[in-house]
């Protein structure tokens, strides 16, 4: 698909001709309500409505009525249309001699309702495309700019004017939030409902948003994503101009994959977005609340030079709680300078807590509130403050509401965030602080989430852009190894030739050799040299322990012959139908701190690189963490450290710290695999041997399973 510059969706937010087809005189028609929504929005272009019954209706609320697009002379920049899906490709046919730019698709019926649905949605976007319209839909509310303004849809009511625009592949959400938003005073810039994406998507008005002056943030409600790696690509860009926050529904387990691999079977479709909008710098919050707060933050406040906040309260118990809430969204509280100290009990009670959070007390006066927030802000090591106030009988919540305002103006350069905890004391101060453009919640943590959306996107904002690393690799081995896999008809590698392409990337692996009888392989282990590891190798085996299909410790060629025999007994006995049954012999290499390392391929985002605690335990404890490949040097670096088995990697109880670096560049060389080769679905190295700074890291394991011919196609 296109992916769209503002310029261009400028027409498609700000036309200058609409025509609503299928406007109705029906006040129960969808085709009604938009014709209306469109008048009263104050639009100040040219207005058609489209009805085949335009001789009988003359006008509707004051609009001529026209029986076909072809009876008007002038351009149309966007078509809303409100008729019936089976009389749509004929209109899409019309609209495009038209040369119509874009057609907002209101009606439902379409692959939301199954095959025939969907193969009608496929055919009017065929036709779309033939004529070069850009389609919004099917099965949408419609399409909102206050600052066009416009309202094409069919809400009951228009969002107030602001500076947040809005996404949301459900039209259902966007009238409760329309409605909810006007109580709480949120304004939008736009308001678009995505519908079943069967054209533009998320991706393009994302990327069109990201140059639209009246827009500060991007907010989406979305249920998929359809093209992974180019959102990823715009996200990038775009979060750098400004905060794009997404809640994406489908957490549960059951947008879960099945997978053959351990990597595959840690991840979920939840765990793949998770790592997608870490990559490109989305935030992603987790209920519709917190999306909402985020929005109140980012449409008032502006974005800190860091994490260090000061909690001023009037009661202790908030104060607790907003500083349990601060270490949770990795927030950091102040330390309070002596010079600092020595001021405040120059005005408060000896009995006042001088440390942060600051406890004024509960006869805290907005006089006392409005020198210790100065105060604060004065501070260079503070980059925003929390205010909790709850309402005690001598609690002036007006008089602070004031001084807060008059404060926050005096200092607009650091963020201020509210919580004034009560309902009808404080009514007039909060409505007053909203009104003010100072977020104001009614619960600490709501407050220190917003504050912490602040801080998350400040880090995002100012991270530094780092080149993917490069390796002098074999790619021309790698692809003969796969060729020769195809050519098997098999899509599992066998052990040597998963080991092989390791080594074509530069990781390390132990000699391995391939062994078809009992004698081959005493003679291999011989020239590998004592003690060897033997372990059964088919393409139909991918746990091999948990069928005996791993032997330690062979030290000598009569130990070998035996082995081999009875493994390949066991194999066949769990095995009967498979192919082809070898022994892979392996040099046995000094125990080191047991990891798993690998790939599993998304099919919205591409491949994954994990990284965890191995060995047999890995689906027992899932110590892991994943990242979207390419990897960067500080990608891989930061996946580590969220693991727990990095804290052993760094050394314990007096141990030596292991060989970090060798562990980094190895994901990163895995990274480089799978980016390489689109055709790998899973690759799990496990166990992943790390020794002691400075003496590498060893691949012990290696599987490779790549997409089947049918996938590839896909």
């Amino acid at each position: 698909m296109i992916s769209l510059s503002l310029t261009k969706l400028d027409k498609l937010l700000h036309p200058d001709s609409v025509a609503i087809i299928g406007a109705s005189p029906d006040k129960k028609k969808v085709g009604y309500a938009a014709l209306k929504n469109m008048l009263l929005s104050g639009f100040m272009g040219k207005l058609f409505a489209i009805n085949p019954k335009a001789a009988q209706y003359g006008e509707i609320e004051g609009v001529k009525v026209y029986s076909s697009i072809n009876d008007i002379s002038d351009h149309i920049d966007l078509a809303v249309i409100c008729i019936p899906p089976k009389f749509i490709p004929s209109l899409m046919e019309d609209l495009g001699k038209k040369g119509v730019s874009y057609a907002a698709i209101i009606t439902a019926g379409f692959k939301e309702t199954g095959v025939e649905g969907a193969e009608l949605e496929k055919k009017i976007v065929e036709i779309a495309q033939k004529h070069g319209i850009r389609v919004v839909g099917p099965n949408i509310l419609g399409v909102i700019d206050t600052s066009a303004p416009m309202n094409a849809s069919f809400a009951e009511r228009s969002p107030i004017k602001g500076e947040v625009s809005f996404l949301s592949q459900s039209g259902a959400l966007l009238t409760g939030i329309l409605d909810w938003s006007c109580a709480e005073g949120i304004g939008y810039s736009s308001f678009v409902s995505l519908g079943n994406k069967a054209d533009l998507d998320e991706t393009d008005f994302i990327d069109a948003l990201a140059d639209d002056e009246n827009t500060v943030a991007i907010l989406a409600y979305l249920e998929s994503i359809n093209r992974g790696p180019e959102f990823v690509k715009v996200c990038k860009e775009v979060t750098k101009k400004k905060p794009v926050i997404v809640i994406k529904s489908g957490r549960s387990e059951a947008g879960s994959r099945a997978a053959s691999s351990h990597t595959g079977s840690m991840t979920g479709t939840d765990t793949t977005y998770d790592v997608a909008f870490e990559k490109c710098g989305v935030i992603r919050a987790d209920t519709t609340q917190e999306l909402f707060d985020m929005a109140f933050a980012f449409s008032y406040m502006p974005i800190p030079n860091g994490n260090k906040i000061v909690i001023i309260t009037n009661a202790g118990g908030p104060g607790i709680l907003a500083t349990d809430a601060a270490e949770t969204f990795g927030l950091e509280l102040a330390t309070i300078s002596p010079e600092i100290k020595a001021k405040m009990k120059e005005f408060l009670p000896s009995a006042a807590n001088f440390n942060n959070p600051i406890d004024a007390l509960g006869t805290a006066q907005a006089e006392d509130y409005g020198k210790i927030l100065e105060l604060s802000l004065q501070d260079e090591g503070v980059h925003g403050v929390i205010i909790i106030l709850t309402p005690q009988a001598m609690t002036e919540g007006q008089e602070t509401a004031d001084t807060i305002v008059e404060i926050r103006n005096k200092y607009p350069e650091k963020p201020i965030i509210t919580v004034f905890i009560g309902g009808e004391l404080l009514g007039p101060s909060i409505y007053y602080l909203k009104k003010n453009r100072i977020p104001c919640f009614p619960h600490p943590e709501r407050g220190v989430r917003a504050m912490a959306s602040l801080v998350e996107y400040s880090r995002i904002r100012n991270r530094t852009v780092e080149a993917i690393p490069e390796f002098d690799v074999d790619k021309i081995k790698v692809d003969s190894i796969f060729q020769k896999v195809r050519k098997d008809n098999r899509v599992t590698l066998l052990g040597t030739e998963a080991i092989d392409v390791a080594k074509a990337y530069g990781i390390y692996t132990p000699d391995t050799r391939l062994a078809k009888t009992a004698e081959e392989a005493a003679d291999l282990a011989e020239k590998i040299g004592f003690p060897v590891v033997m372990k059964i190798t088919s393409p139909d085996i991918i746990h091999k322990t948990d069928i005996g299909g791993v032997k330690l410790n062979i030290k000598s060629k009569e130990e070998a012959v035996s082995t081999f025999e009875e493994i390949m007994q066991s194999a066949k006995k769990h095995h009967p139908d498979s192919k082809l049954l070898a022994i892979d012999v392996q040099k046995m290499e000094k125990a080191g701190k047991e990891l798993i390392v690998g790939s599993t391929k998304d099919s919205q985002f591409g491949p994954l690189v994990m990284v965890g605690l191995g060995g047999v335990y890995i689906n027992y404890f899932k110590d892991v963490a994943f990242g979207l490949a390419p990897l960067t040097k500080s990608e891989a670096q930061e996946m580590l450290q969220r693991t727990k088995v990095y804290t052993l990697l760094k050394g314990v109880r007096g141990e030596a710290p292991s060989d970090i670096e060798a562990v980094i560049d190895t994901l990163l060389r895995i990274a480089s695999l799978v980016s390489d080769f689109s055709e790998i679905k899973e690759l799990d190295i496990n166990p992943f041997f790390v020794y002691q700074e400075g003496f590498g890291v060893s691949a012990l394991d290696v599987k490779i399973t790549l997409n089947d011919l049918k996938e590839l196609r896909e």
